[in-house]
């Protein structure tokens, strides 16, 4: 008697007591192990330039229970997609064509993009493909916007270079090198009087007997004797 029962989602042939008398052989081999040797490890190559949709057997080879996705097609820039069964897989998808492909479930769902180039593992999370590693992100193709300073980039998307004598108005804080203010000055400590604005000031020291010294004379005073 033929198999007439088959698992859910690879379709392997599931014998029953009594089925396969004497051609048990034939079956478990067929049906069976090959299946599963192509789940685990076969190959689906698409060559042609054109949407597909994966096809689907029970206890027969197919395209949609091998392992890994192969893309080989020059669709250029016209992106393909590749339609699998909506149900629990894992797929290693490689694009070795010269366009994008989308992997994606049928209804069809969103999927999962793959640029030219690009390889990636993705699997069903119970609603559509999802991505779950891919190869290193290839930043001309994978990456759009502005690129956060945490992740390398610049954080902006302006390509002038920043000139503090015609780029920056305002005031430069202490953090950029900046002075914090934009009216710098002297302040007076005990026994020593400042008049005057910057950069014109003067400090007179009580009891210097003197008409006092100038700001730089000041900064220079200050660092011998640490005032």
């Amino acid at each position: 008697m033929a198999v007439t029962n088959f698992s859910p989602l690879l379709g392997l042939a599931l014998p029953t007591t009594g089925d396969l008398q004497g051609t048990w052989g034939t079956t478990v081999n067929t049906s069976i192990t090959e299946l599963i040797d192509s789940a685990v490890a076969g190959t689906t190559t698409l060559s042609a330039n054109a949407d597909v949709t994966l096809s689907t057997t029970n206890g027969a080879a197919n395209q949609a229970r091998n392992a890994v996705i192969l893309w080989t097609a020059s669709n250029g820039a016209t992106t393909r997609n590749i339609t699998a069964p909506a149900q629990s897989k894992a797929y290693l998808v490689i694009n070795a064509g010269t366009g994008s492909i989308v992997v994606r479930g049928s209804g069809p769902t969103a999927g999962v993009t793959i640029p030219s180039g690009a390889r990636a593992l993705i699997a069903w999370n119970g609603s559509d493909f999802v991505k779950i590693v891919s190869n290193p992100v290839l930043l001309t193709s994978e990456v759009s916007g502005v690129l956060p300073v945490v992740n390398g980039g610049t954080g902006t998307s302006s390509t002038t270079f920043t000139n503090l004598a015609t780029n920056v108005t305002g005031t430069l804080p202490v953090l950029n090198g900046g002075t914090g203010t934009g009216t710098p000055s002297l302040i007076a400590g005990t026994n020593v009087t400042v008049t005057g604005v910057w950069p014109n000031q003067t400090i007179t020291a009580a009891g210097s007997g003197g008409g006092g010294i100038t700001a730089g004379q000041s900064i220079a005073f200050s660092i011998i004797f640490g005032l």
